[in-house]
């Protein structure tokens, strides 16, 4: 290889500086793009994976008129020690009794796409309020931090609702035990039918019996009778 130049030497390190820099500042950045896709993986797969837990208030299925309470985890991860807390306080229902623990205060366990259903109050004493709700919860047992959130609950939302005939489900209960009382009081009355000729044949029996004797026995009286009368009749 021939002898370079002097300035053709400079030109040759100077290129080599230069991709050396370029490289050095090319790895600097993609180590920073991995750094902040590895956060925002991190982020996104603790986001998708977390506890979500909200408490409504709905009607009842089987009347518009009666609410229940309802405690569903629409998340993707299980809430443990769950407290629920609701201002103004809540109420029970004649139903259920002024001094029954209002429900799931305090759940320990849910799982998440799970939700509980209780019972509350009829309607007249949730009309019109509005409720500020609070709810809390831990994402493992071990785990000392609460996460939660707060939100209003409008009873005005339920104003004016109505409902056009019971679900399918409902009616084909409704229908199930009207069939089912239906053929047990068709069973009683069979039961009943059978029961009652067999000691009605029983009974008829005896009083035939009892009625052959007695008559059998004043026959036998008359014609006694009638002998007397006739020695009687031949003495004279």
């Amino acid at each position: 290889m021939p002898d370079l130049e002097p300035w053709q030497s400079l030109l040759l390190g100077i290129g080599g500086l230069l991709g050396t820099i370029a490289t050095a500042v090319a790895t600097f950045f993609l180590w920073r793009v991995t750094l902040v896709l590895a956060r925002e993986t991190t982020r996104m797969a603790e986001a998708s994976a977390q506890p979500h837990v909200v408490v409504t208030l709905s009607p009842n299925r089987w009347s518009v008129r009666h609410f229940d309470l309802l405690i569903d985890n629409t998340g993707n991860a299980t809430a443990y020690d769950v407290k629920v807390s609701f201002n103004p306080p809540l109420q029970n229902g004649e139903a259920r009794g002024v001094n029954a623990k209002i429900p799931f205060e305090s759940v320990s366990v849910l799982k998440p796409g799970v939700g509980l259903r209780s019972y509350l109050s009829d309607y007249a004493p949730l009309k019109g309020k509005v409720f500020e709700v609070e709810i809390s919860w831990r994402r493992s047992s071990s785990n000392k931090k609460r996460e939660g959130h707060f939100y209003i609950l409008s009873m005005s939302d339920h104003e004016g609702v109505s409902r056009l005939g019971n679900e399918p489900a409902i009616d084909v209960v409704r229908h199930l035990k009207g069939m089912e009382k239906n053929l047990a009081d068709l069973s009683r009355e069979h039961l009943t039918v059978d029961v009652y000729s067999a000691l009605d044949r029983a009974h008829e029996k005896r009083q035939m019996a009892r009625e052959q004797r007695r008559r059998r026995h004043s026959k036998n009286q008359q014609v006694e009778t009638q002998q007397v009368l006739d020695k009687i009749s031949d003495s004279d």
